[in-house]
């Protein structure tokens, strides 16, 4: 239910009732009453203004980068103009935020009732009261109908059940922008150049772990003479930021797992959860995570990693993006991402989610929802057809964010893991030249002076190098990824408050990490947890 990686979290949020689309004689039966599809949307006079909304940033540093180099803006680019050309389709951004703004520029809009014709939604409670409320389209036919083999093989290919959180009283509402269910590790990065100036190995257990964080809290890894280095870093979203932790301990927050008998039940609330939050109040207590983590996201957690402070701390592979600069003050400096160290040493299991970016609906008012189907053929045959254009479209020198500048996206969900397998066999093999489709447009992002590319997706030490040895097989899969049920709606959100608080107070001290968690999961029982619970595992 919490946003799960920086390039989600565009939400809608109450109940809005919307206007039918105009209807027209075709006859098209494919789709259902609320559907009035024109079967050609090419068959039109003149071009198609569509009034897209977006969690993007409008002034992204690298669009700004784009911009003086091509003079290409967010309405005027390489994927616009290619859907002008494929489908007379003209994009305009009716609503445009960062996604911390996003949500709330959203609400605004559909309060006033003033919605863009194609939009992100990810809060599944919101796309429910969309749905209900008659505000958006049921794409189901309609993806069924316009959906190329191609990108129905890339929605799907983790299963069907990426569309359950779409489908309401059977009908589907949205089309899925998926992307590398891989999206949801969580990876050990490290000073590699740390360890070996304090004569360390890499961490296996979560003794290493601990004795690792004490040595670089302690003894002065960046040679200053000062007691000013973090262990390891945290920051105030505890149960996303340090997820890999808990892992290692067979413990896994914010999801859903299955009991011996098959039933689902929520992580957080699992007496496993108490050995990793005994060790991570150890670790503060004796000085090894900043004292102030509850206050720091992750922009400032990274900012200790970027200024030298910090040794070591759990994250997602792209956050090689930000340690990359580490270099920019510390010529020395040496990040690398380890295999998931574990109590014991035993094998750690990975649990993730379906993936997506959000899911894309069409306002009830807009004459052709097709279009947007038929933009996302366009999109992965672009990208991933048989005559693809990877490279034109992934980057543009070390510009590598050109994929997600158009108004919709859906990645093939291998696409990381067969870049990095493929650019590592052509290295070992020294056929680079030959590479094809993604494989060679991340490693032209390579060799154009994109470091944190090399960080990611490398042969070695790198997060795609362990994701090689541990997906699919290490894989545990939500049991549950459903649309909320009735206590969710009305209850989660002081749920989730009352995790995040009650977390940070064992981790800082102020609560026992036994005595205070069985009081938690009391409260949260007793807050509709239970009840949660019974209605997950309700037959459908």
């Amino acid at each position: 239910m919490r946003k799960k990686h920086a390039a989600a979290a565009l939400l809608a949020a109450t109940l809005i009732l919307g206007t039918a689309a105009c209807g027209n004689d075709n006859g098209n039966t494919a789709n259902t009453a609320n559907t009035n599809v024109s079967d050609d949307p090419s068959a039109t006079e003149g071009p198609i203004d569509i009034q897209f909304g977006s969690g993007a940033d409008p002034n992204a540093e690298f669009m700004a980068k784009l911009t003086k180099k091509t003079g290409e803006t967010w309405e005027d680019n390489r994927w616009t103009r290619l859907y002008k050309e494929k489908l007379n389709v003209v994009t305009h951004y009716k609503l445009m935020s960062q996604f911390a703004d996003y949500n709330t520029k959203l609400k605004l809009a559909i309060t006033s009732g003033d919605l863009p014709d194609v939009f992100p939604v990810n809060d599944k409670t919101d796309l429910k009261q969309l749905a209900e409320g008659g505000a958006i389209y049921e794409m189901g036919p309609i993806y069924e109908k316009y959906a190329s083999p191609l990108l129905k093989s890339i929605i799907e290919a983790e299963t069907k059940s990426i569309f359950d959180p779409v489908t309401f009283g059977g009908k589907i509402y949205a089309i899925p922008q998926k992307m590398p269910s891989t999206n949801g590790y969580s990876h050990l990065w490290i000073r590699e150049d740390w360890l070996k100036k304090l004569n360390l190995e890499r961490p296996k257990t979560m003794d290493d772990l601990y004795n690792i964080a004490t040595a670089f809290a302690k003894q002065d890894p960046d040679g200053n003479g000062k007691a000013d280095t973090i262990g390891l870093g945290i920051n105030k979203d505890i149960l996303y930021s340090s997820r890999g932790l808990f892992w290692g301990y067979g413990a896994y927050p914010d999801f859903w797992t299955k009991d011996a008998a098959g039933k689902a039940e929520y992580g957080t609330v699992l007496p496993e959860m108490k050995q990793p939050l005994e060790m991570l109040a150890r670790m503060y207590k004796e000085g090894l995570l900043d004292k102030e983590f509850g206050t720091k996201d992750e922009t400032k957690e990274m900012e200790s990693a970027v200024s030298g402070k910090l040794g070591m701390f759990y994250g997602p592979h792209w956050l090689a993006y930000s340690v990359e600069k580490t270099s920019d003050i510390d010529k020395n400096a040496k990040w690398v991402a380890v295999p998931l160290p574990s109590e014991g040493g035993n094998a750690v299991h990975i649990p993730l989610e379906n993936a997506t970016d959000g899911y894309l609906v069409v306002n009830k008012s807009f004459k052709h929802p097709e279009l947007l189907v038929e933009m996302l053929n366009v999109y992965v045959d672009t990208m991933f057809g048989e005559t693809n254009q990877f490279d034109k479209f992934w980057s543009d020198g070390d510009i590598d964010s050109l994929w997600n500048i158009g108004p919709v996206h859906t990645l093939m969900p291998s696409l990381d893991l067969e870049g990095h397998q493929d650019i590592k066999k052509a290295l070992a093999n020294n056929t680079t030249d030959q590479l094809q489709g993604v494989a060679k447009g991340f490693y032209k992002s390579m060799q154009d002076g994109v470091v944190g590319m090399s960080m990611m997706f490398g042969p070695t030490d790198t997060p795609f190098a362990y994701v090689d040895q541990t997906y699919p097989d290490s894989i545990l899969w939500s049991a549950f990824s459903g649309a909320p049920t009735p206590t969710m709606v009305s209850s989660w959100s002081s749920m989730v408050e009352m995790e995040a608080t009650t977390m940070t107070a064992i981790i800082q001290g102020k609560e026992d990490a036994d005595s205070g968690f069985d009081k938690f999961v009391d409260n949260w029982n007793k807050l509709g947890g239970k009840q949660v619970v019974e209605e997950v595992n309700a037959p459908q």
